[in-house]
């Protein structure tokens, strides 16, 4: 019962782990930001648009997909269903098909 159930917890994770932890993390959406902010110059400087005005909206795709990575990092993971209950037993039978329509 709490912190007297006799379980031993699981020793802290070093900090030089978890510091090559955080900037792994931080250099995937760096380049994530990076590849977006390449691909938006590209298509930017092939429709027309001047040098500067490419750099510009590169720039700006690449620091929101880095902003917007680092915000979709702080939100929950999706809800694992539950199984549906199985039979007790390997020779149990399951309930008959009708059982949950409410028959006569």
């Amino acid at each position: 019962m709490g912190r007297h159930d006799g379980r031993r917890s699981a020793p802290p994770t070093p900090w030089y782990r978890r510091a090559g932890l955080i900037a792994l993390r931080w250099l995937g959406r760096l380049a994530l930001g990076a590849l977006a902010g390449g691909v938006v110059l590209g298509a930017t400087l092939w429709a027309g648009t001047s040098w500067q005005s490419a750099q510009l909206l590169g720039a700006a795709a690449g620091v929101l997909v880095v902003a917007a990575a680092a915000a979709a990092a702080t939100l929950p993971g999706p809800v694992v269903p539950a199984a549906p209950p199985s039979p007790t037993r390997p020779g149990d039978p399951s309930p008959p098909r009708d059982a949950t329509r409410g028959g006569p």
